[in-house]
């Protein structure tokens, strides 16, 4: 049985490979093969110690873990404000073997339940251009592309998506 709590400092190692093969297999073909293929576990470890150490109090790392405790997914939700809403789902991913079961949702559930316990009552967060599968996710739970940017990400300049949710009516219904 999958549970979501909040992570702690200790949980960063974990997030870190997970995040890591989750961009091999999700951004193979977008991003460039020598990045995806380097130390990328020992960059996003670097990355997650980090983060984990530095989160304000508006902000928070949920984990999914299944009844043994091993880390089934995480989501990431930072205080960034942008256009007219009121955080920002900076990661969201699951365990390449367990794609399929409802995670996702779970953990985009759970942090919209967060955020209202916060006050806070919309989300927003970027695509990759060329990631289907979870621009087909999140439109599944409401989202609604918005306006595009582009940026370096891994060394190379890839197009980007928003989605937004004006509300949580659709991702907690």
């Amino acid at each position: 049985m999958t549970t979501i709590r909040i992570a702690s400092a200790s949980d960063a190692h974990e997030i870190a490979k997970l995040h890591a093969s989750s961009w091999r297999i999700a951004y193979r073909g977008l991003l460039t093969d020598l990045y995806l293929d380097n130390d990328l576990a020992g960059e996003r470890s670097i990355y997650w110690t980090e983060k984990m150490t530095c989160l304000s109090p508006q902000e928070f790392v949920l984990i999914a873990e299944d009844g043994d405790g091993r880390l089934e997914g995480f989501i990431a939700v930072m205080d960034q404000p942008e256009k007219s809403f009121a955080a920002l789902v900076d990661n969201l991913h699951v365990r390449p073997d367990l794609k399929g079961k409802g995670i996702d949702r779970m953990l985009m559930q759970a942090a919209a339940r967060q955020l209202l316990a916060s006050g806070r009552s919309n989300y927003y967060l970027w695509v990759l251009n060329g990631n289907d599968p979870a621009a087909r996710f999140y439109e599944s739970i409401g989202g609604v592309a918005g306006d595009q940017k582009n940026h370096l990400f891994g060394g190379k300049e890839v197009a980007a998506t928003r989605y937004g949710w004006d509300t949580f009516n659709c991702v907690l219904g």
